[in-house]
């Protein structure tokens, strides 16, 4: 009679802890996936930061976290992953009443992009592990992988040849838009420049100094369409590597530069079209852009872009075109443009062991090695 009244008592006891579970598993439970670095360059390591909180009596024993991320995430711990077009992951928890969970996954990123990651699922079960209990949240966590930088010494005589003309010629005038910090108020300073925030702060006055542009700038444009039959995958990073570096290497040295190409954008579908700037906030939008070109969607017409650039260009700007391709429509138009700019510069980057035979004023040939 006893054994009867404790098995009735087991079976009561299964019987109100699923149907506690199955109405409020979910109560109360926040699951947040992000990632500690959310700009970076390829090949810079990365942590990936999951946050479990149970905020209820009732314990999860088995709480399960599955997800996706790029492949070329590469984690130091791939046990419970696997791997097609994305890494799959299944990361176990035993989450208490009333606990957080925290856990970190490193990982380095080996591949320019911009990587969103798709809604996170999430299961449980109840004490005696017969329920599955199923969830999906939604999941806001984005990362650009920018360019990898590399050495632009080949390009070191145009560098010096283009910013020594722009220091003997630039007019500047500061960029509103362009903020740099605050300093001491001096008496050549408008009244308008004043922070008076800053001022009140400080007991005295200070003003808000922004970085300088000038009429004088550099524009890149970047072909990411290459002379072979077939798309060379590493070709063309390497081709977008260049003009994030020589973009950079510009800036620094305080000279506006602007972005074309003939990609788009792997989001918005859109070209990618940035105009001169400068300073280091006008680099990352730069990087930003080029993390999200798609060098596998339909591509614009470089050739048209040269020609458009032809009728809109000025004596002030000097222009980089970065082009492996270097097909007639596209030659026409850059020595047009060099009588009417500031200097021209046709770079084009190409396999270390292939010649380029074609005649083109101020070519630099790019070794590339892949």
């Amino acid at each position: 009679m006893i054994l009867l009244v404790a098995f009735i008592c087991v079976l009561l006891l299964m019987w109100l802890q699923r149907q506690l579970y199955s109405k409020h598993w979910n109560d109360n439970l926040d699951v947040k996936i992000s990632y500690k670095n959310v700009d970076l360059v390829v090949g810079e390591e990365n942590e990936l930061v999951e946050v479990i909180t149970n905020n209820k009596s009732l314990p999860l024993p088995v709480f399960h976290v599955k997800f996706d991320t790029p492949k070329t995430f590469i984690f130091e711990n791939e046990d419970n992953s696997s791997v097609t077009d994305y890494y799959y992951r299944d990361d176990v928890f035993t989450v208490l009443g009333h606990q957080s969970v925290t856990r970190k996954l490193k990982f380095k990123c080996t591949k320019r992009g911009c990587f969103y990651m798709n809604d996170i699922t999430i299961t449980s079960s109840d004490l005696f592990l017969q329920l599955i209990l199923t969830d999906k949240r939604k999941n806001n966590a984005v990362i650009h992988v920018y360019p990898k930088k590399i050495d632009t010494g080949l390009f070191d005589i145009p560098f010096k040849t283009i910013t020594g003309s722009y220091v003997t010629n630039k007019t500047l005038v500061e960029d509103p838009f362009e903020f740099r910090g605050i300093r001491n108020y001096q008496p050549f300073d408008n009244m308008k420049s004043i922070n008076w925030k800053a001022s009140a702060k400080n007991n005295e006055l200070m003003v808000n100094n922004f970085f300088m542009t000038s009429s004088q700038n550099i524009i890149i444009l970047l072909n990411i369409d290459t002379q072979l039959y077939s798309k060379n995958e590493k070709l063309i990073e390497k081709i977008i590597s260049i003009a994030s570096s020589l973009a950079e290497r510009f800036v620094n040295a305080g000279i506006p530069v602007g972005l074309t190409t003939n990609g788009r954008d792997i989001y918005t579908n859109e070209q990618i079209h940035r105009h001169s700037g400068s300073g280091s906030n006008h680099m990352l939008v730069l990087d930003k852009d080029l993390a999200r070109l798609d060098p596998y969607a339909d591509l614009f017409d470089f050739a048209s872009i040269m020609t458009n650039e032809l009728k809109n260009a000025k004596e002030n700007t000097y222009y980089i075109i970065i082009s492996n391709n270097r097909k007639p429509e596209i030659i026409t138009p850059y020595e047009e443009l060099q009588d009417i700019s500031a200097d021209c510069f046709f770079i084009v980057p190409e396999l270390k062991n292939v010649e380029v035979t074609e005649n083109i004023s101020n070519m630099i040939k790019w070794d590339i090695e892949l």
